[in-house]
């Protein structure tokens, strides 16, 4: 019965473990991603719309095993993986300012 028990417990915890290990940036690296996207974007929909939709850019590729990140961030990347990523950052719609 004790088994079953800690089993329960244990097993929910075991199964998260790879996901935390893909569930962040490398260090240094989402910052390295902001600072090349947000110019790019702000000329074509402006600071605040670009702000939004490179910070969930940043968000959708997050989960990718950090050599995939890096290799991204480096020009490195295979074209698999570059279109890989360019579609989910696709996903975050990037809406021009309103004219006046």
């Amino acid at each position: 019965m004790r088994l079953n028990t800690l089993f329960a417990v244990v097993a929910p915890i075991v199964m998260l473990l790879p996901l935390s290990a893909h569930a962040e940036w490398p260090k240094g690296e989402r910052e390295k991603y902001m600072a090349q996207c947000v110019p790019a974007a702000a000329q074509k929909i402006g600071e605040a719309a670009a702000k939004a939709h490179c910070a969930c850019g940043a968000d959708a590729i997050k989960s990718y095993p950090a050599s995939d990140i890096e290799a991204l961030m480096n020009n490195k990347a295979t074209p698999e993986l570059q279109n890989k990523a360019l579609g989910q950052i696709a996903k975050c719609k990037a809406t021009p300012p309103a004219k006046k």
